[in-house]
C-alpha cells in the first residue's frame, strides 16, 4: 500500500522529510525508521555526528509518541519499551558516534506505534560580551535538540484511510474528519483531497492547503480534525464529495 512508504516522509515537530538533520554543529541520521516488534529487525542503528569545532555532550532519551484529533503530539519518556545505548555521549569535532536503539516491548504488536528518539545537546555556557547592569558580562545557555521518529509495526500492519464528515463551517472553510481504521500509521504530508460538489465540479488541494494540526501521522484507530480553507474551494458550492488520494 503506497500509504507505507510515506513512513519516509515524516516531519520533525511533525514529522521530517529528510533522512538527515542539522542543528548548530550536529547531524542525526536517520530522522525516520521502520522497525518490526521482534526479532533482529528490533533494533535500529542511529549516527550521530558533530560538524562542529568543538566537543559537544549529547543525552539521548527514549519516548513514545501519540496524537490526538487536531494533530497535536504528545511526547512521552518511554525507557520500558525503547533501549538506547549510550544514552549519553561526548563527540568531538568531526567525529561519529553510532548509537543502538532496540524496541524491547510487546513482540506482538497488531497495531503499529509510534517511539523515538531525542537527541539533546546538553547545555553549553557562552559568554555573550553583553553588559549587565552590575557592570558585568552576560552569560547564555543554549541546548538544542533533535527528534527521531521510529515507527514500530509488524509486517501485517496497514493504514485504512477514510473520510467520516466533510461540512461547510459558517466562514466557508470545509471541516473534514479522517478516520484510520487500519492496523497501520497513516501519513498525510503527500496527501491530496479531490474534492467534488454537487454540480460536478472538482478541485484538488494537495497537504500544502490541507491544515493536518501539528503532526502529520495519523495513528491506528484514530481520526484527525483537517481543515481545507474557504479560498481554496472558492468555485465549489453546495454539499461536497471528498476523495483522498496517497501517494
Amino acid at each position: 500500500m503506497k500509504a507505507v512508504q510515506n513512513l519516509k516522509t515524516l516531519l520533525v515537530g511533525g514529522l521530517l522529510a529528510t533522512t538527515s538533520a542539522y542543528a548548530q554543529g550536529y547531524q542525526v541520521q536517520p530522522m525516520l525508521a521502520t522497525i518490526a516488534p521482534s526479532g533482529s529487525g528490533a533494533r535500529l542503528t542511529l549516527s550521530v555526528k558533530n560538524s562542529g569545532a568543538v566537543p559537544i555532550t549529547l543525552e539521548l532519551i527514549a519516548f513514545r509518541a501519540t496524537v490526538d484529533e487536531a494533530g497535536t503530539p504528545t511526547r512521552t519518556d518511554e525507557t520500558k519499551d525503547l533501549m538506547v545505548y549510550p544514552d549519553q555521549t561526548l563527540i568531538g569535532p568531526g567525529k561519529e558516534q553510532t548509537v543502538q536503539v532496540r524496541y524491547i516491548g510487546d513482540p506482538a504488536l497488531i497495531d503499529a506505534r509510534m517511539y523515538g528518539v531525542r537527541v539533546a545537546q546538553l547545555p553549553i555556557d557562552f559568554n555573550s560580551g553583553a553588559v549587565g547592569k552590575e557592570g558585568g558580562s552576560t552569560t547564555v545557555k543554549v541546548s538544542f535538540n533533535f527528534l527521531s521518529h521510529i515507527i514500530v509495526a509488524p509486517p501485517t500492519a496497514l493504514p485504512i484511510l477514510s473520510v467520516s464528515s466533510a461540512e461547510r463551517a459558517p466562514s466557508g472553510d470545509l471541516k473534514l474528519v479522517f478516520v484510520n481504521s487500519g492496523s497501520g500509521i497513516a501519513v498525510l504530508n503527500d496527501t491530496k483531497l479531490t474534492l467534488t460538489d454537487t454540480a460536478g465540479k472538482s478541485v484538488t488541494v494537495d497537504s500544502s492547503h490541507i491544515d493536518l494540526g501539528k503532526f502529520s501521522a495519523l495513528m491506528p484507530k484514530q481520526s484527525r480534525q483537517v481543515t481545507v480553507a474557504a479560498k481554496d474551494i472558492a468555485s465549489l458550492s453546495g454539499a461536497i464529495k471528498p476523495v483522498i488520494i496517497l501517494h
